[in-house]
């Protein structure tokens, strides 16, 4: 793995749980959501979405992921659904969090 890599992925997991924005304040939801870019970090749309689909939500990077695809489909949209799965990767954010995983 290269150093830009790692220090990247390293950097994900120092979200604290005072990071986590309201579920019921959308564009702070919505804000935290595109702090991660899935396209970029995966290296294409299509592996990011397809990566956000296997909902594996074992790391940060997993649970970031899905709710950065799930916001980006939501816009294309046109629509707030991504707040839905924003409440539904909650607490497994929390957990990663505390769990430091």
């Amino acid at each position: 793995m290269n150093g830009r890599f790692e220090e990247k992925t390293k950097n994900m997991n120092r979200l604290t749980i005072e990071d986590l924005p309201d579920p019921d304040n959308s564009q702070a939801v919505f804000a935290f959501a595109m702090s991660f870019n899935g396209y970029e970090h995966f290296g294409s749309s299509s592996a990011s979405v397809q990566a956000a689909k296997q909902k594996k939500r074992t790391t940060l990077i997993d649970v970031r992921n899905e709710l950065f695809a799930s916001a980006r489909a939501s816009r294309h949209m046109d629509n707030e659904d991504f707040l839905n799965r924003y409440r539904e990767l909650l607490p497994i954010l929390r957990e990663l969090i505390v769990s430091d995983a």
